[in-house]
């Protein structure tokens, strides 16, 4: 069954991803940057500074090794690489992508983005298939 929500609850929830995104953002302006830079070059990724340093916080405040996007990826993202979410595991990492609105009412057309939580799994969770 699906959980409706008050207008006020998903306003909450938007607000609390964009402040963690934001937090992200200026650990990144703390010196992480060129770091952050490096490790996304040498591997070839192709995602956001930000991103990816949003990731990293919360796998090095859990104590997990390794690079997100590497070491940690959807249960999907898992399956089609080849392995299997073990029993009983729960995601205890996320990310945040942002989806674009387009709006056009009869002559106003309007644009903004909003974030988009997905649930990661760090590669201690999950074995080969």
């Amino acid at each position: 069954m699906k959980t409706e929500h008050t207008k006020e609850e998903k306003a909450a929830y938007f607000k609390g991803l964009r402040e963690q995104w934001n937090a992200a953002k200026v650990h990144a302006g703390n010196g992480r940057k060129a770091e952050i830079e490096a490790i996304i070059m040498n591997h070839g990724m192709k995602v956001s500074n930000t991103g990816f340093l949003f990731d990293k916080l919360q796998m090095e405040a859990q104590g997990l090794d390794g690079l997100p996007y590497l070491d940690t990826k959807t249960f999907k993202g898992w399956k089609e690489n080849g392995f299997k979410v073990m029993k009983g595991q729960k995601s205890t990492l996320s990310g945040i992508t942002w989806i674009g609105i387009y709006k056009e009412d009869d002559e106003i057309k309007s644009s903004y983005a909003i974030p988009k939580e997905y649930h990661l799994f760090h590669k201690s969770q999950v074995e080969a298939v």
